[in-house]
């Protein structure tokens, strides 16, 4: 048999994962699409319900473990909940998108799966493995699919049932697993073991996919919330937030010799006032690739707010650090930006750098490096400067 290439099994992963995970497929459905996965699943269980009905009755071994007349009756009642259950997955599917439809239809679509449980749950005995089991599942299943009201209009009824049921078992005033003629001692019996295994199986193997496919899609949102905390939404660099927790990071640490460039686009306000916003946000996404591209994979860039940007140059001493911000300044300054019109758009920035020391701390160093910047700004602009440097000029910054 030709076994599936490693490329084609990386490309059928992908495709499962992106359907199950980064799609999100079952917590984006609509209330009524639920509805109909769990009427499926209730069908399901009808189905195991008759194949253990039609194993028993052509099994006359076990006929003396059962009480025969119930297991008639149950092929009529399973056969029965599994047509109507199928019946009402076409209105599900039909109408779709009714706002009256999906206001009213789920009670009677969950409202009915919960009756043919809780009748099954009855014979077999309310509080044998297979009932608890399914009871704690189906609230699991119902408090992830659907809204709190639903699941509770539907919890509470059936829990006053089971418990009626428990109580007047337990007080004899009605029997215990009617389907079943074992007296006591069900767990030293094989065909009763046998047969909570074979219910239980099913319903957990069918609940341990269902979260861990919900539990992976709350993951992913929960990388994506993280990132989205984390990133600069137009640039898709780290903003702020990150920086600073970067900063406190590599103080905590003790890295030695990192340096801070902290830059400024010039006259960037003329940009959004004479060819339009929309040019300056392309300038701000130019400049970041600009910005990528020139560090090595251990520094750090982000977006500090507005035109200015920030660079993290880990093990740097100041010389490199002005290498570095010397080569971004004439990168940016090679920008071939156009305007609306086809007129070219100049974009230069203002650099300034500080060096990190022992007794300085990340807002100290950032506030070295500002005042490195204003005194580029002060200087000229379009050009890169340390704070190690004599500020000679006013500072005055547009």
């Amino acid at each position: 048999m030709k076994r599936i290439s490693p490329v084609l099994q990386k490309i059928i992963k992908h495709r499962i994962t992106k359907y199950l995970v980064e799609d999100e497929v079952v917590m984006n459905w609509s209330i009524l699409k639920k509805c109909i996965l769990m009427l499926t699943l209730g069908c399901g269980v009808h189905l195991t319900w008759l194949g253990w009905d039609i194993f028993v009755l052509f099994n006359p071994e076990y006929w003396q473990y059962v009480q025969l007349e119930r297991v008639h009756t149950q092929v009529i009642l399973n056969s029965s909940f599994l047509v109507i259950l199928l019946a009402l997955i076409y209105p599900c599917y039909k109408f779709q998108g009714n706002p009256l439809v999906e206001r009213y239809l789920p009670y009677l679509a969950v409202g009915t799966f919960v009756i043919s449980l809780c009748r099954d749950a009855y014979v077999v005995g309310v509080i044998s493995p297979v009932a608890t089991t399914s009871y704690v599942c189906l609230i699991m299943v119902g408090l992830v699919l659907f809204h709190r009201r639903l699941v509770y209009s539907m919890l509470i009824p059936a829990s006053l049932f089971l418990g009626g049921c428990a109580y007047l078992s337990f007080s004899q005033q009605l029997p215990y697993s009617p389907l079943f003629n074992i007296q006591d001692k069900h767990f030293y019996n094989a065909f009763w073991l046998f047969s909570m295994l074979y219910f239980i199986v099913p319903i957990l193997a069918v609940c341990m996919v269902l979260f861990e496919i919900l539990l992976s899609q709350w993951r992913h949102r929960e990388e994506l919330i993280k990132q989205l905390s984390q990133i600069d939404p137009l640039t898709n660099l780290f903003n702020r937030r990150s920086i600073n927790q970067c900063l406190d990071q590599l103080n905590a640490t003790a890295v030695p010799h990192y340096a801070l460039v902290l830059l400024d686009l010039d006259h960037f306000k003329k940009i959004n006032d004479l060819y339009g916003h929309h040019k300056g946000d392309e300038t701000l996404v130019e400049v970041s690739a600009v910005l990528s591209q020139q560090l090595r994979e251990s520094d750090v860039v982000g977006r500090f707010g507005g035109e200015e940007f920030i660079l993290v140059l880990k093990n740097t001493s100041l010389e490199k650090a002005k290498q570095v911000a010397e080569r971004c300044r004439s990168a940016i300054q090679q920008l071939q930006m156009m305007s609306d019109e086809g007129e070219p758009i100049p974009v230069t920035a203002s650099f300034g750098i500080a060096i990190s020391k022992a007794e300085l701390r990340p807002q100290q160093l950032l506030s070295q490096a500002d005042q490195a910047l204003y005194q580029a700004k002060a200087g000229g602009r379009n050009r890169v400067k340390a704070y190690a440097e004599p500020v000679t000029a006013q500072m005055q910054v547009s």
